[in-house]
């Protein structure tokens, strides 16, 4: 299916599958930072408690990644994606036609089952696709990439959308997507290693993942990193609106300028992996990362120093997350799929925490 010096069109064209699922899988974690006050006006909740509908889909990430762990190498990315693709159709469709805030939270469950693993399923189809180390850090950058464009395109035409027409549609919208990445599921390459995975027992592959420090190390930072970007991102929107009245046209800018600056990240992201040890590297962007987390509101009290902030998280958590994926996926890993599981419910752990804190500290401080 792919060779090192030359990977075929039909590996490129997986891969663009793979990154349908990365840029549908930002649009239902970053969906709330431009539609939480109206979606919070509509049922009569606050910023807080809309916020907290990210900490429950997290939470119910974290809980269905590690249930999925066990399956992962026993059944094919297609299958997973065909699974996986139709609940988020379903969370989807019904968190736009929501009546209720609980209808809504039923909703957000069901796209967060969906949402739980398609990242790991992306990771380790490139793992497949690309078995040489650098096109595979290539490939890692492009589904980042992917995920930025879901933050540059897609939140600022959600914002555009909920401003022009209404909430609803603009999260029906996101129903788009989800079809185009179920329909593509017909090129990718059958999976060689869930054959033999399925022969041995459940629990193998917690063994196998977790009996490994430097695993459990990587899986740390990696939550760490979620936690941080996720928190900022989920209240990013309502922060702007309600300390500098921005409007939507100018939400849409900050998010379009950030997001543009992150697509070079992802980029460059790679190559300096080929020249840097991947643990440093990692280290340094978490510090960047979480120094400009500290510094908003206090030292960051200007629009364009709020851009600037933004900038730096979004560039220092993205080359913190592929630094992660590259160090999870190298080496000979009996069970690759597990290992992505567990990072997802790493994600999933660090996402529920990140707007966990950040909505305590917003109701605390009123």
């Amino acid at each position: 299916m792919s060779q090192p010096g030359s990977p075929s069109l039909r590996t490129w064209l997986a891969l663009a599958v793979y990154c349908t699922g990365s840029f549908t899988t930002m649009l239902n974690l970053g969906f709330l930072s431009p539609l939480l006050r109206p979606i919070g006006a509509s049922f009569g909740v606050s910023d807080a408690v809309t916020g907290q509908l990210a900490t429950l889909g997290a939470l119910v990430t974290f809980v269905a990644a590690l249930a999925a762990t066990p399956w992962m190498d026993r059944w094919s990315r297609a299958a997973w994606y065909r699974l996986l693709g139709l609940l988020l159709l379903v969370g989807t469709l019904l968190s736009a036609a929501a009546p209720t805030f609980g209808v809504l939270v039923i909703a957000r469950i069901v796209a967060a089952l969906g949402a739980s693993v398609v990242t790991a399923n992306s990771m380790t189809g490139a793992r497949e696709l690309f078995p040489d180390a650098v096109w595979r850090n290539r490939a890692i950058g492009i589904l980042v990439s992917a995920t930025t464009f879901g933050f540059v395109a897609g939140l600022p035409a959600i914002n555009q959308i909920a401003a022009h027409l209404n909430w609803r549609v603009a999260v029906a919208s996101m129903a788009l997507p989800v079809l185009i990445m179920i329909g593509g599921t017909w090129v990718l390459p059958p999976s060689s290693q869930f054959l033999a995975s399925a022969r041995q027992p459940a629990l193998a592959s917690f063994r196998a993942v977790l009996g490994s420090k430097r695993v459990r190390g990587i899986l740390v930072a990696l939550g760490l990193n979620l936690a941080m970007y996720t928190g900022w991102l989920v209240y990013f929107g309502a922060y702007i609106t309600e300390v500098f009245s921005a409007s939507a046209a100018l939400l849409s800018t900050l998010f379009l300028i950030s997001g543009l600056t992150e697509l070079a990240a992802n980029n460059l992201t790679p190559p300096v992996l080929r020249r840097f040890s991947a643990v440093p590297v990692l280290l340094v962007m978490l510090a960047l990362a979480g120094g400009s987390l500290l510094l908003t509101g206090v030292a960051i009290t200007t629009v364009p120093a709020a851009l600037v902030a933004a900038i730096i998280i979004l560039n220092t958590t993205a080359a913190a997350y592929i630094a992660c994926n590259a160090l999870l996926l190298e080496g000979d890993h009996s069970h690759p799929g597990a290992v992505m599981s567990v990072a997802s419910a790493g994600i999933g752990l660090g996402n529920t925490l990140g707007p966990a804190l950040v909505g305590w500290a917003l109701a605390v401080s009123g």
